[in-house]
């Protein structure tokens, strides 16, 4: 919590000024009212008119600079949060599963936000809305008073324990959620699948899920607000007995009609300020929640991070041992590769050639796999900072401009541009399309082998020193297959490149082959 309010200072205060703002236009009447003596009634009119119009232009501007700020927070909070999702191994991202993972993030984020424009700021303005009326009360009478305070930490303690069962229901309702929305995401998005279902298929897979989920929100929301109801009720209970008393003091001469008055500004607005606790209650409840997912699901080992990355002089293999979960995987094979190597990894089907091209590139925990350079040996192997680069037979595709593809979100230089139109790598492709064309999400709109064209045009742009070819020409037919390796050992004349083929002929391409 205190680290929160540490890493938005600026926020924190322009919420804190924003509260106080509408605390003062909320207590305003009251606060003048008791001064009702000493000022005319015109001039009371005058004088809050002033105060009002002051205060609502200056909340005005303060919400406008609020927002901006959030708008930036939290990109810099999602950020943050999808940088440490990548730090988390691949094995643990597999288990995990990265669409799971994005669901929790973004109610990360959206929980810090709602959090700090909602309960901080209600949590300031409840203390002074509860304060101020506790204040004048006592002033009126010292039982009304005690009334009010005694209601306070009824509520607080009540509301404590409220939050204690709802981190754990709502932990549960995220979970629930996050794997419905993954399973949704992961199905639905497979559009020449789901375009034949009938709609008894679609009930069939999503029903019973959809129903648990939102049954999960009904029983969390059942709990906050029949919990809270109870609270709600004795609050009204004292609001009632007050009235009787204050009515029946004025039937006695005992306290002045003014007094009836002003307890009927002060009271909906200290209630008002403790049902507020309510809210409080199930926004820190989720932020605890969210905040422990964080520190438990999204934290990953320091000095798995932490390499500095140097020029690759030669890869070492000497009887690898890969670790995939609690499974261990070893490999005969003992070899030096150095630049200017280009190998062919042979070997059947099921062999492990794809799990020891993903140990190279650092994906998989492993022993006996080791880069040496100029100075060290770098262990344990880091993808983040390690110049190597894999290629999967099912590249990744985003729902970008091609240009925007090809390096990963940012603009192209015309060099580049050059090497790639030279290259002629993507030539097909750019019969029909431009650098400027939208690509459909996972690359629905191309066919196998043009995703692979983009994939492979990707190295081109690299500065990767160990290249790792995965069925990576799987979808090109064999003319094509043939010039783009011939494109990429020219490419790679000085770089190391291990790759795997179905296609027989295309080992004739590597200097020498590693049989698994």
């Amino acid at each position: 919590m205190f680290e929160i309010i540490r890493n938005n200072k600026l926020f924190i205060s322009l919420s804190s000024l924003l509260v106080f703002l509408t605390i003062l236009t909320n207590l305003a009447f009251p606060l003048l009212l008791q001064e009702d003596h000493a000022l005319r009634f015109d001039h009371l009119v005058g004088l809050l008119a002033f105060i009002l119009s002051i205060t609502y232009c200056a909340q005005f501007l303060l919400i406008v600079m609020k927002e901006r700020y959030a708008a930036s927070m939290n990109v810099r909070h999602l950020l943050e949060l999808l940088k440490k999702m990548k730090r988390k191994s691949y094995v643990e991202l597999s288990e995990k599963e990265p669409t799971y993972l994005l669901n929790r993030i973004f109610g990360v984020v959206d929980s810090l936000y709602l959090f700090i424009c909602g309960s901080f700021s209600e949590a300031i303005r409840c203390f002074f809305l509860m304060l101020i009326p506790l204040f004048l009360c006592f002033q009126l009478h010292y039982l009304l008073g005690f009334i009010l305070l005694l209601l306070f930490p009824i509520n607080v303690f009540g509301f404590r324990w409220i939050n204690q069962q709802l981190s754990i229901k709502m932990k549960n309702m995220q979970e629930a959620f996050a794997l419905s929305n993954k399973e949704m995401l992961t199905t639905l998005s497979h559009i020449d699948t789901m375009k034949q279902w009938s709609d008894a298929v679609l009930e069939q897979l999503f029903s019973s899920q959809l129903t648990s989920m939102y049954q999960t929100l009904a029983n969390t929301n059942t709990f906050a607000q029949t919990t809270s109801l109870v609270l709600n009720a004795i609050n009204q209970i004292a609001q009632i007995g007050i009235y009787l008393f204050m009515i029946q003091g004025i039937l006695q001469d005992e306290l002045a009609t003014s007094a009836l008055i002003l307890i009927g500004v002060l009271l909906p607005i200290y209630f008002s300020a403790l049902s507020g606790l309510t809210k409080i209650n199930l926004d820190t409840a989720t932020l605890r929640t969210n905040q422990r997912f964080v520190n438990e699901e999204l934290a990953a080992p320091d000095d798995f991070w932490n390499q500095t990355s140097e020029a690759t002089l030669s890869l070492t293999v000497d009887h690898p041992v890969i670790s995939i979960g609690n499974h261990s995987f070893s490999f005969l094979i003992e070899e030096t590769l150095k630049p200017g190597e280009h190998i062919y990894l042979a070997g059947a089907s099921g062999k492990g050639k794809s799990t020891f091209l993903k140990a190279i590139a650092g994906l998989y925990p492993s022993e006996g796999i080791s880069l040496s350079t100029k100075s060290k040996r770098i262990k344990p192997r880091n993808p983040e900072t390690d110049k190597t680069i894999y290629l999967a037979q099912d590249p990744t595709i985003l729902s970008r401009t091609i240009e925007e593809n090809l390096v990963w979100g940012r603009k192209m230089t015309e060099e580049e541009k050059t090497i790639i139109e030279t290259s002629g790598i993507l030539a097909p492709i750019f019969q029909q399309r431009s650098w400027t064309s939208r690509l459909t999400e996972n690359g629905a709109d191309l066919s196998g082998g043009e995703k692979q064209r983009i994939a492979l045009a990707r190295i081109l742009l690299s500065d990767a020193e160990i290249i790792l070819l995965d069925e990576a020409t799987s979808s090109l037919d064999d003319e094509a297959a043939e010039k783009i390796m011939k494109c990429l050992k020219k490419h790679a004349e000085k770089r190391i490149i291990i790759y795997t083929s179905h296609k027989k002929e295309e080992q004739r391409f590597c200097d020498r082959t590693i049989a698994m």
